[in-house]
């Protein structure tokens, strides 16, 4: 479950084609299983959660 340890820098495509790059603040399995990991965008500060299948280590 540790793909993304806290500190690690990733990013996803967004809806626009553009990629967006964060550090990874923590990982956590949810309800259904699946693991999340909570992301600290760059720039914004902003916290996002995603599956963890839908970002990549840079």
């Amino acid at each position: 479950m540790n793909n993304f340890p806290a500190g690690t820098r990733v990013f996803y495509w967004n809806g626009a084609g553009q990629a967006v790059y964060g550090v990874v603040q923590r990982i956590a399995r949810a309800a259904d299983g699946s693991i999340v990991v909570e992301i600290r965008l760059e720039g914004t500060g902003q916290v996002i959660t995603l599956p963890a299948s839908s970002v990549t280590k840079v």
